[in-house]
């Protein structure tokens, strides 16, 4: 059985693919795959829930203004959202298999006035999280939350928080500079720009 569009433009609706996936034997849940393989743009098979996260953060995070950014990280919510960021940070990560450092983040500004320490581990081609982690640091980011919202975003480069003084760097400078394309963070798009005739 082949599935025909029926839409002018070549595309596929979502009552096309639900029929297509209960009239054979795929499944649903198949065809809801195949949707969002197809919205994230066919990325590698093993990253494609953790980009489709990244994309939905900086989706949040382009939208939303600081105050409200602000209230949120401030809330309840603030460590699960946290161990999420960094969750996603963890399984995207592509670092070079030379790689071999630790990178602790330090977000300020806790209800009680505390620090939240997280730590990624880099080695041998992988990434792993942790909440404390006992390894001493080769870089030490420290952020106030809102600011690293923006950074693990993309609407923000570590490059312009650092001059802008929102950013704190302590130790090697080298390896910060490579750290956004070795965690695969989010890169700020190009808006669309409108040409007039």
């Amino acid at each position: 059985m082949r599935l025909r569009c029926t839409t002018g433009d070549g595309g596929l609706r979502l009552g096309d693919v639900i029929a297509f996936a209960i009239t054979t034997d795929i499944g649903i849940l198949s065809a809801a795959r195949h949707m969002v393989m197809k919205t994230v743009q066919r990325r590698p098979r093993k990253h494609w829930f953790a980009d489709l996260k990244a994309e939905a953060l900086a989706c949040w995070v382009r939208r939303t203004s600081d105050q409200r950014l602000q209230s949120v990280i401030r809330s309840r919510a603030r460590g699960v959202l946290l161990w999420l960021i960094f969750r996603t940070i963890r399984e995207r990560a592509q670092p070079g298999t030379r790689v071999n450092a630790v990178v602790e983040f330090r977000i300020t500004g806790r209800r009680d006035g505390g620090i939240d320490r997280y730590q990624l581990t880099l080695s041998e081609g992988r990434c792993r999280a942790s909440r404390c982690g006992g390894g001493s640091p080769a870089v030490t980011l420290t952020l106030e939350p809102v600011s690293f919202l923006r950074l693990a975003g993309g609407t923000a480069s570590a490059q312009r928080l650092l001059i802008a003084g929102k950013l704190k760097l302590r130790g090697d400078l080298v390896l910060a500079l490579a750290l956004p394309a070795a965690l695969r963070l989010p890169r700020r798009r190009p808006r669309a720009s409108s040409s007039t005739r």
